[in-house]
């Protein structure tokens, strides 16, 4: 990178500091953190020029240290360009210190954190800066502490030449590792994929320091890993040096470099600056060439994802316009998948040409298909595969594939492929709320792959926001007309059976996502309900069961949903579940009004009567059983909430009616809904069932958006 779109890198970073003080975990955050704990101080002149201390006397209250979390990618990227900040904030395997261990000190380069150590004062980084270069601090007249280590870019490189180190040596030793070595040593397979086209300044970026261990640990390469392999007690502190000239060399030479060590000094009079041994740096490049790759090397831990490192590269491309050929090149890398093991694309033929379709490329892909179909018959990969050739060619009308691969989907919820490929029509298609619903789902799941989630990102960011408003603040809630009290139904409906944990073992919905394909017999051993179809399609012999009718429906709050037309306001009996359709509808709009309740009480979110709403409750209902497991009485009770809501969502907008309520499970309700444009036919559903599926399974499963929207679509 060139000194002057390195300068302008650095600026950008400065300014969007201001805006980003309050976000935990972020560079900007760690620094007002800092500054909150030095109110404004003022400076005493300095005597010697050479030696004299710049003292810095402020009137505060006793520091405090709260938990800081240093980004693990700390380069003179301005803040969003750090990978896995709220990653690290949670205690991941990428941080490089025990979780909850506070940041010590930051090294800070034209006001930029380049790298945060935990536990104690970094090693490299001592030798930027003289004694001379201290700054103090006096909480009370008489009391100095070290508050930290001053100079300029251009004094810091003088005195890393001082000991052989040089951007010209940095440079010859990125040019030794790129590309086997760095290949060999990639924190993950993420960070493969890019790291032989990083620039001398990032190719040795450290995350962060350890102070215990005395171990840098890097953002892209295994510098734990590699330094050991080197076979020299500072390897690690060199490598960091060689980092550290290849970043200064990029900044104004007048630019400020500061070590922070306030929370490192604690009597006074203590001082934390320490010489470092950074011999033998010109040998240990040369050692570079003697180390040999090897292709079996486990990283120490975990690497950046996918993700994260596509992520770093659009914010790096949004302030480096004339590297976009190599931030283009790096997520064509980082898009590259590898053959899943199975699944409908496991076959070596579909899975060529899903990656062939992937580079853009179009032609000889349907005459391919024709002749895996003749010798095997259509299967769901050739299907999926015809219908991506049509979107990318416009040969059918977008609607048209959005709607036969949402079907699709809504029966293989293991296909993300498939998913993905719904979005994208939907999408294309125009019609955004489709788009979302599958889009965020596959965004959200934790076992596709990271590159689908990426795509499917952009399609949300594509779509846009949610038509409705999805939240209001408690005092908007507060303002708005109470609503009329509805007195709870202890125990109607039943609630259905509470999967135990061999049901949710047996179907694979425990905490770690399953990879293997779940069975039927799996399935039979889930609660009522849950195993049946999303809908099954039946001929229409009752006549009374009539279609819904087009046109707007009311939005309602739900909270105050009206009851059913023709209906009497008084609930059933308290202690007996509803025995016909008229009592189910009746108590699924009192159940419907308590989530809506609930949901305002407890997170100050106001429920619609629309398909927005839903994915509001959904959200809601996923995070409170994120490990798809009902234990209490209450918990089953929020299922009936959510079944209820979704039942009539289902009744109201495509003119469900209830058939089947004779059961003690409420898993097994059945509705029926029959479609305008095939009077002859009607599709059954079980809302109660799916909901319970919706939770027990979890990501494995097609949310209840995705699911309500195939019945809108087939109702027509």
């Amino acid at each position: 990178m060139g000194g002057g779109a390195a300068a302008e890198a650095m600026g950008a970073a400065s300014s969007a500091e201001a805006s980003l003080s309050d976000v935990p975990g972020s560079v900007a955050g760690l620094r007002a953190a800092h500054a909150t704990r030095r109110p404004q101080t003022s400076t005493i002149g300095a005597t010697q020029p050479a030696r004299a201390a710049r003292t810095l006397i402020s009137t505060t209250e006793p520091r405090t240290k709260p938990p800081l979390v240093a980004p693990p990618f700390c380069t003179n990227l301005r803040p969003q360009a750090m990978l896995c900040a709220s990653i690290l904030s949670a205690g991941s395997p990428n941080s490089p210190a025990s979780p909850g261990a506070a940041v010590a000190c930051t090294l800070e380069v034209a006001g930029a954190v380049v790298v945060a150590s935990h536990g104690g004062v970094p090693e490299a980084e001592c030798a930027l800066f003289d004694v001379g270069d201290i700054e103090l601090e006096a909480e009370r007249p008489g009391t100095n502490r070290e508050k930290g280590y001053r100079t300029t870019v251009r004094s810091a490189l003088d005195r890393l030449a001082g000991v052989g180190i040089t951007p010209q040596l940095a440079a010859e030793a990125a040019d030794l590792v790129r590309p086997a070595l760095a290949s060999s040593y990639a924190r993950g397979s993420a960070a493969r994929c890019v790291v032989d086209r990083l620039e001398v300044d990032e190719i040795f970026e450290a995350r962060g320091y350890d102070a215990s261990t005395g171990r840098y640990q890097g953002s892209w390469l295994d510098v734990v890993a590699l330094a050991r392999d080197l076979g020299r007690a500072n390897a690690g502190a060199v490598l960091q040096a060689l980092h550290l000239a290849a970043t200064l060399a990029t900044v104004a030479e007048d630019a400020q470099v500061l070590l922070s060590t306030a929370d490192v000094a604690r009597r006074p009079g203590e001082r934390t600056l320490r010489r470092v041994d950074l011999g033998g740096a010109r040998a240990l490049v040369d050692s570079l060439r003697d180390l040999h790759p090897t292709r079996a090397r486990e990283p120490t831990d975990a690497g950046p994802t996918r993700a994260e490192v596509i992520a770093w590269i659009h914010e790096r491309a949004k302030r480096s316009p004339t590297h976009q050929p190599r931030f283009s090149a790096m997520e064509a890398a980082l898009s590259a998948r590898e053959a899943p093991a199975r699944g409908p694309l496991s076959e070596t033929a579909l899975w060529n040409l899903e990656s062939k379709l992937s580079r853009g490329e179009v032609a000889g892909v349907l005459e391919q298909l024709d002749e895996i179909e003749k010798r095997r018959g259509r299967a769901p990969g050739t299907t999926y595969l015809r219908a991506r050739v049509a979107l990318m060619t416009a040969a059918e009308e977008p609607r048209v594939i959005a709607e036969r691969a949402s079907a699709l989907s809504t029966s293989m919820a293991g296909f993300h492929e498939l998913e993905l490929l719904a979005a994208q029509a939907w999408l294309a298609a125009g019609d955004g709320r489709r788009a979302r619903a599958f889009a965020r789902d596959l965004n959200e799941n934790v076992s596709a792959d990271d590159v689908l989630r990426m795509q499917a990102l952009a399609v949300l960011e594509g779509a846009g926001p949610a038509s409705s408003t999805t939240n209001v603040a408690l005092q908007a809630a507060a303002a708005a007309p109470a609503p009329p009290r509805v007195d709870p139904i202890a125990a109607i409906p039943k609630a259905p059976r509470a999967p135990s944990a061999e049901d949710l073992e047996a179907a694979g919905a425990g905490s770690v996502p399953p990879i293997r394909a779940r069975s039927s017999s799996a399935m039979r051993s889930l609660p009522p309900g849950t195993s049946f179809p999303p809908y099954r399609v039946e001929a229409r012999a009752d006549r009374s069961h009539v279609a819904s009718a087009p046109g707007a429906v009311e939005l309602e709050r739900v909270e105050t949903l009206s009851l059913p037309a023709g209906v009497q306001a008084e609930p059933p009996p308290s202690d007996d579940p509803p025995r016909n359709p008229t009592a189910a509808r009746l108590a699924c709009t009192y159940l419907a009004r308590e989530l809506g309740r609930e949901l305002r009480l407890r997170h100050g979110v106001e429920l619609q009567s629309d398909v927005d709403g839903l994915e509001i409750a959904q959200r809601y209902l996923r995070e409170t059983f994120v490990d798809g497991r009902v234990r209490t009485t209450e918990e089953e009770r929020e299922v009936m909430r959510h079944g209820a809501f979704l039942s009539e969502l289902v009744a109201r907008r495509l003119g469900g009616a209830w058939v089947d309520v004779e059961s003690r499970d409420a898993g097994t309700w059945a509705m029926v809904v029959v479609a305008r444009s095939r009077p002859d036919e009607m599709m059954r559903v079980w809302p109660f069932g799916r909901v319970l599926r919706f939770v027990a399974m979890g990501h494995r499963e097609r949310d209840l958006v995705s699911y309500y929207l195939e019945l809108e679509a087939r109702s027509r």
